[in-house]
């Protein structure tokens, strides 16, 4: 069994989580056991919401659409968010959302345990993500690939293969949520702390976290993805997500069989 850990806290991520599972499920014949931590405070962002049976029933549908024993389950956290998180001096941060904190709550919730794979709903896998599960970190905390630009151990927060059994022993995420409550960040708020907190890690090859399409990598994660390579313009700076279908497609037809299956279950589903 192969475990996956999204989290999600509004109505964009259905379509980028709906087209990441769909990529998931067609990457392995693995038993998945997915999992999505979910928060709505709806007093911090209007948007936030908790999804409905009616979702969480369909994306077990599609799961079980390769194999049977596969599962979604979602997480309502924002009463555990509220208590842990909800406060410092980056609940308004100019770049990113507050809520890409959710994550760091892993360690409280029962259901995650052992080796986790934790993907941000910007990714398609595609090929078997069992090769990147079987991955031993046993002797570490987490693995994952270091981030784009840098030369120190950095790691990209988007993937990461957690051993929550050390995590929970270590207290990584713990101090990562001290961290983000009492430490101003600039951006990258959560995956600064994590970085931080983390004193056993595993550097692994970009094959397993590619900011682009590469026929031989298991994972496409789309977050540096732009409208223009021209640096610090206004293009540059617009990112483009995977349910943006036209531009995704112009700039990567190689994933068109996942974009045909979502439009077929668009057809076939009043969820959107």
């Amino acid at each position: 069994m192969i475990n996956i850990l999204y989290s999600s806290s509004s109505d964009k991520y259905f379509k980028q989580m709906l087209l990441s599972l769909i990529s998931l499920k067609n990457s392995t014949k693995e038993r998945l056991n997915v999992i999505n931590f979910n928060v709505s405070l709806k007093s911090f962002d209007k948007d936030s919401r908790i999804l409905t049976d009616s979702e969480v029933d369909f994306f077990n549908k599609v799961l079980k659409s390769t194999n049977k024993e596969s599962s979604f389950k979602n997480i309502d956290l924002s009463s555990l968010f509220e208590k842990e998180l909800f406060f410092g001096p980056n609940l308004n941060c100019k770049y990113y959302s507050y809520f890409v904190t959710i994550r760091l709550l892993a360690d409280l919730v029962e259901e995650v345990n052992g080796k986790f794979l934790y993907v941000d709903t910007d990714v398609l896998f595609i090929n078997d993500v069992k090769e990147l599960f079987d991955i031993d970190i046993s002797t570490v905390e987490l693995a994952g690939r270091r981030d784009k630009g840098r030369i120190s151990n950095y790691i990209n927060s988007g993937v990461m293969l957690l051993n929550m059994d050390l995590i929970r022993k270590t207290g990584l995420l713990k101090k990562a949520r001290q961290l983000v409550t009492t430490k101003k960040y600039i951006a990258y708020i959560d995956m600064s702390a994590i970085n931080k907190a983390c004193k056993k890690r595993l550097i692994l090859p970009k094959k397993f976290n590619d900011f682009t399409y590469n026929k031989n990598s298991v994972i496409h994660h789309v977050c540096a993805t732009r409208l223009s390579k021209i640096p610090l313009t206004k293009k540059w700076w617009r990112r483009i997500k995977p349910d943006e279908e036209n531009l995704m497609l112009k700039l990567y037809p190689e994933h068109k069989k996942i974009y045909e299956e979502f439009n077929d279950y668009k057809k076939i589903t009043p969820l959107f």
